[in-house]
């Protein structure tokens, strides 16, 4: 049955639940403000589609366990509905209803087109069972979703003791970001503009309204229905293709509902830890890649070579194909190829997997100890290098790809053992750095360096053919090989007097290393300069002393004997970089040195800035002699910190760039 409906007539005698298999709220700033933008240029008059609005009836035998809601079921004979398909149009439409009661309330308003303030509440938001704080929400999650709670909490106001922690993931982000646009919007309207944009969304937002038959399976529907709007991401499909299997095999309803719950519960955790890795976008897919390659590295693995390469270079959909077309299918159900063990397996596995994918992400917040959470953060920098979805050289594709499952298969192999995670940690950051260091080619042209070859190593890991303590000891092999090679040395040496140090893949990771070395010289933990900002601001942040544009007396006096071409060699030399704030940055700009230095009108200067610019103030002024210095010691700190040998005097200004001072 399909028509179309307003919203007051939509929640009329109905309650509505976002099932368990449907994502949360994921609509962000930008959908949210089209949507308003269509309620407000609509014309009175006329009314506006929405969408699609897909609902499922609610068995007996599920609403029956809904202790909160009951009550208006049986009594006040409300049919409860799960929304298939429009979740997202919906809860943006009971947001906004949310928005226009508190802007009522914040301006004192008591009715709008004659309906009071709790009639409204009544209509859309809850009723209350006898006038007491038992309360029936008309629209809502089911009470495993994350985001039950928060709306409860945060979008509706409900100031009662509510049973759950209050979670907040990227979804619940979303819903009170809408929530803040619509106040914004509607506390500027007058009470006459406020009962026209209410007449609109409850009277002249139209949904075609879709009720599924028993005979149509709605797992089904919800893959194909939600295609439509903002895409699945691989993960939601997933586990919605999960739930669906579940109800499919060949076991006790108990059995099933036990996986159902696994499932439930695992998403739960996955979506919340996701949901702290980054406020501006879920990871979902790359978290899902990552496992999928961790835990089906043996069936890559029997790819014919060719096949094996396009699968890592089309990863994200040749893993979608994989998990959704050809695994977890409703074939290998019935024909008993996936058992109940198997899928309890998988989702242990994940479950396993998204700790440590948190605690790779959000090193600061892991459960360890601060030095192995130190290393953590350098590892995250430092792959940040070189991302392993970012591809350059054919080749490289499989080994780039599979850096990040290498590490996870690592963590699992340490086994809880903190001075065994170290010790790796450690290894792999000075196999990495020296990777990203040294002329790429002239270690290719080594016959007997052979890279680590992440994908194999998964592998033999997997099967407990390899130990982590190998591991260890592989990395400190290659390191000691690559950095003793005198033939790496003399070509990179030469690429980069040829080219510069500024811009090159591991200049910020080193800066930032210098200034944690300076830090803990002066034996503070007070942390003056950002990683994080500095890696988000790409090289703004990274100041020449000796600038770029240095057009300033103080500058031509000091370089004017040199020519266009060793002048540029100069500036972009190590010992004339220093890591700054990016706002810090612009001010100091041309600045003279003495002026950089010193406080000047709206500018703090070096005296008062990172570890590395309060170094900077024991030079009187600043000059090449002064850049070569600086960059003889910065050379030192390079050995001593990843044992890159650069000795002679010599090869040190040829690799500075300043074989001509």
């Amino acid at each position: 049955m399909d028509q179309l409906v307003s919203l007051s007539k939509i929640f009329s005698e109905k309650i509505y639940r976002i099932p368990d298999y449907q994502r949360g709220y994921s609509w962000t700033k930008k959908e949210v403000e089209e949507f308003w933008s269509d309620l407000h240029r609509l014309d009175e008059n006329k009314n506006h589609y929405v969408g699609v609005l897909t609902l499922e009836p609610v068995e007996p035998t599920i609403y029956k366990n809904w202790i909160d809601d009951t009550w208006i079921i049986d009594s006040k004979k409300y049919v409860p509905y799960y929304v298939v398909d429009g979740q997202q149009r919906l809860t943006t439409s009971i947001i906004l209803i949310t928005a226009i009661l508190e802007v009522m309330k914040s301006k004192k308003i008591d009715t709008l087109n004659y309906t009071k303030h709790e009639d409204i509440t009544k209509k859309f938001i809850y009723e209350s069972k006898d006038e007491t704080d038992s309360l029936t929400y008309l629209f809502g999650y089911e009470r495993e979703n994350p985001s039950y709670v928060y709306l409860l909490a945060n979008i509706f106001n409900f100031q009662k003791t509510i049973s759950g922690k209050v979670l907040e993931t990227t979804y619940t982000t979303n819903l009170i970001s809408a929530k803040e646009v619509f106040i914004k919007k509607l506390s500027t309207l007058t009470k006459n503009e406020l009962e026209k944009i209410y007449s609109k969304i409850t009277q002249n937002f139209l949904f075609n309204v879709y009720t599924i038959s028993k005979d149509i399976d709605v797992h089904v529907t919800f893959e194909t229905m939600n295609n439509r709007g903002k895409p699945l991401s691989h993960l939601e499909l997933l586990k919605n293709r999960l739930i669906y299997l579940s109800t499919l095999f060949d076991c006790s309803e108990d059995q099933k509902r036990i996986l159902r719950r696994e499932i439930n519960s695992c998403w739960k955790e996955i979506y919340h830890l996701l949901g702290r890795i980054t406020s501006e976008h879920i990871q979902d897919d790359e978290f899902l890649i990552n496992h999928f390659m961790l835990y089906f590295s043996e069936t890559i693995k029997g790819f014919e070579e060719e096949e094996r390469f396009m699968f890592s270079y089309f990863l994200g959909k040749s893993q979608t194909n994989y998990l959704l077309n050809t695994h977890f299918v409703p074939k290998n159900v019935l024909d008993n190829v996936l058992t109940t063990k198997d899928f309890f397996e998988y989702i242990r596995s994940l479950n396993e997997c998204i700790t440590l994918w948190d605690e790779l992400k959000n090193p600061l917040s892991a459960n360890k100890p601060e030095e192995i959470k130190e290393y953590l953060q350098k590892i995250r920098f430092l792959t940040r290098q070189s991302s392993p979805y970012h591809y350059v050289l054919f080749d490289e594709v499989p080994n780039r790809t599979y850096l990040n499952v290498f590490i996870l298969a690592c963590f699992q192999a340490c086994n809880s053992d903190n001075d065994l995670l170290l010790k790796f940690l450690k290894s792999l950051e000075k196999y990495l750095f020296v990777t990203l260091f040294y002329d790429r080619e002239a270690i290719k042209e080594e016959s007997e360096i052979h890279l680590l070859d992440y994908f194999d190593s998964v592998l033999r890991l997997n099967k407990k053919e390899l130990t982590i303590e190998e591991i260890i000891e592989k990395l400190s092999k290659l390191h000691n090989t690559i950095t003793s090679s005198i033939n790496i040395k003399s070509k990179t040496i030469k690429n980069y007097s040829l080219k510069g140090l500024y811009k090159n893949s591991w200049i910020k990771y080193f800066l930032c290393e210098y200034e944690y070395k300076l830090m803990k010289l002066s034996k503070s933990n007070i942390v003056k300069l950002d990683r994080e900002i500095l890696f988000n601001n790409g090289y703004n942040s990274i100041e020449h002393i000796y600038p770029i544009n240095s057009h300033s007396k103080y500058w031509t006096d000091r370089f004017t004997n040199f020519t266009p071409k060793q002048r540029t060699s100069l500036k972009h030399s190590l010992g004339n970089l220093v890591a700054i704030s990016e706002n810090k940055n612009s001010k100091l700009g041309n600045k003279p040195f003495p002026e950089k230095i010193s406080n000047t009108q709206n500018t703090t200067g070096y005296k008062y800035g990172t570890y590395a610019e309060i170094e900077l103030t024991s030079y009187d002024e600043w000059g090449p002699d002064e850049i070569l210095k600086r960059g003889f010691a910065l050379i030192t700190f390079l050995n001593e910190r990843w044992d890159i040998k650069i000795i002679r005097k010599e090869d040190k200004k040829v690799f500075l760039g300043l074989n001509f001072l």
